[in-house]
């Protein structure tokens, strides 16, 4: 048989066929991480990381720093002060 010849096992697409929901847009979070989810937009995270790297400075996703983030806004710090309190965690 030639190149031109039907493919087994694969059906036309229905064009009226619902497509399935796009995935929300964010960083993907670690299971154990899912209470510091809501902390990564204040560091500024793309993606989550699982485990520590212990790199100088710390990762805008390290887990460390979205722990101390997430508890500087419990503790109620805003604006300013919560930006230096996140670059003072970042050197140390």
């Amino acid at each position: 048989m030639g190149k031109g010849g039907k493919k087994k096992g694969k059906e036309p697409k229905d064009p009226k066929e619902p497509k399935p929901p796009k995935k929300a847009k964010g960083p993907k979070v670690p299971l154990h991480l899912v209470a510091y989810a809501d902390a990564a937009p204040l560091t500024g995270a793309k993606k989550i990381k699982k485990k520590c790297c212990r790199s100088t400075p710390r990762c805008k996703g390290c887990p460390v720093l979205l722990m101390r983030a997430a508890r500087l806004t419990e503790a109620g710090v805003t604006g300013k002060d919560l930006k230096k309190a996140l670059k003072k965690a970042r050197a140390a």
